[in-house]
């Protein structure tokens, strides 16, 4: 449930069933954007970079872009809404009223939209399993 008051909805809140798809869709929104490559235009310099981030303070988290790429194509596959709330959620970012009104959708809808594609991507990227729940 959702936790409101009047005019407020809570976008940070991930539901305990979506941890799982909440740090693959992280790992997605790194990938999409470019953001925790871990390497650079050539070797010689990829020590000195490691060497700068350490000094700054600032990790750079690493990327898996085969699930990135798999992530990419379920999010493309869910429908329309669910996935400009997605999108939005993890890649942009950005005001949440201005979403909702190019969604065309209120704040608080914006907010199942995103809650109902990460069920949809939980469904959607389950491994087949058999009866007694072992992967096939």
């Amino acid at each position: 449930m959702l936790m409101k008051t009047k005019g407020y909805v809570d976008y940070q809140r991930i539901a305990p069933e979506h941890a799982a798809i909440h740090e693959r869709l992280q790992n997605w929104r790194r990938w999409v954007s470019g953001k925790g490559a871990s390497w650079t235009a050539h070797p010689m310099w990829r020590h000195l970079k490691e060497k700068e981030e350490r000094e700054r303070g600032t990790i750079t988290l690493a990327v898996d872009a085969i699930d990135g790429h798999l992530m990419e194509k379920a999010v493309y596959a869910l429908p329309e809404r669910h996935r400009f709330a997605i999108r939005w959620w993890y890649v942009y970012s950005g005001n949440p009223v201005k979403a909702a009104r190019q969604a065309a959708v209120s704040k608080e809808r914006l907010a199942e939209l995103v809650k109902e594609g990460r069920s949809m991507l939980c469904n959607r990227l389950r491994l087949p399993v058999d009866g007694a729940g072992n992967l096939r």
